[in-house]
């Protein structure tokens, strides 16, 4: 509590500059001795009045952009460029800061969801931030994490907590079952991807169904990294159950999307694969970002 105070006091007097830095405290069970989060955050040149807040979480490839001791990534890089000549103030948060983590560790990748919930908490106490506009995103990993918004066990929380939501090239493989959300949702899938297209269409209609307003893009030509030199190469991937994805229950069971219930290791031997996706020249990438701070700013009123 100590920790969140100090945080808050900084903010509410520190000048308004380009960026401002800040780290919170924030468990996550699968790293009990690392539990400091590092947060940037951007501000746009000339504003008035409070501002609305993006927060973008980085895939597991952080090799965008320097945030003093931690980065992001580039798609996080572009979203703080664009939103904020847009209008917002755009919070990157380093979720993979100081802990020990590869980019392959698909399993052990910490709850960046909670993190941007409670970096939300603090920063709806500052006056400089409008507490009825704040904006979710990321890329890949991210993307995942911005996914988990739609389910029972989050939203029974936190059911106002977001005015948006853009999701960029998550793996649908492995999703929660979707109830009503009181926000709309943006999806934007490489056609190309090695994270296929088949199990997020299947997640749209299950949005739909719950009267949810939803809308899934598909970028022609483009891979993973919305690059368009892209290939499949060797790595570590959650991309199986490409017809048939796992839906998390909110009693906490698992099952195949076409109904049976499996075990937590049964679903990771039949989703996760020895794919990667390879090629960044990212020239598809502006075309995301564009597609994603226009969604958040049709959705500011």
């Amino acid at each position: 509590m100590i920790k969140y105070v100090t945080i808050i006091f900084y903010l509410f007097l520190i000048n308004v500059s380009a960026e401002e830095y800040f780290k919170f405290n924030s468990k996550d069970k699968k790293f009990p001795n690392h539990s400091e989060v590092l947060v940037e955050i951007s501000f746009p040149k000339k504003f008035t009045g409070k501002l609305p807040v993006i927060i973008t979480q980085h895939g597991s490839t952080r090799d965008g952009k320097k945030i003093q001791d931690g980065a992001t990534d580039e798609y996080s890089k572009r979203i703080i460029d664009e939103g904020t000549k847009e209008g917002f103030a755009v919070a990157a948060l380093d979720a993979f800061y100081k802990k020990p983590i590869k980019a392959t560790d698909k399993t052990k990748f910490p709850d960046a969801l909670n993190y941007a919930n409670e970096l939300r908490k603090i920063l709806i106490k500052d006056e400089r931030f409008d507490k009825e506009k704040f904006f979710y995103t990321g890329f890949s990993y991210g993307a995942q994490q911005v996914l988990k918004t739609i389910g029972a066990p989050y939203n029974n929380k936190n059911p106002n907590a977001w005015k948006a939501v853009a999701s960029a090239e998550p793996g649908c493989n492995i999703f929660q079952k979707p109830i009503k959300l009181n926000f709309p949702i943006l999806i934007i899938k490489g056609e190309e991807s090695h994270y296929y297209i088949e199990p997020c269409k299947i997640l749209e209609q299950e949005l739909l169904k719950e009267g949810n307003r939803v809308k899934l893009i598909s970028i022609p030509k483009a891979n993973h990294f919305f690059s368009t030199n892209g290939e499949i190469g060797q790595g570590v991937a959650v991309n199986g159950c490409r017809y048939d994805p796992i839906v998390r229950m909110p009693d906490g069971t698992i099952r195949l999307y076409s109904g049976t219930e499996i075990s937590r290791k049964e679903a990771k031997r039949k989703c996760i694969t020895s794919e990667s996706g390879k090629g960044k020249n990212r020239k598809k990438l502006n075309e995301v970002v564009n597609l994603t701070i226009a969604f958040f700013k049709k959705n500011l009123d």
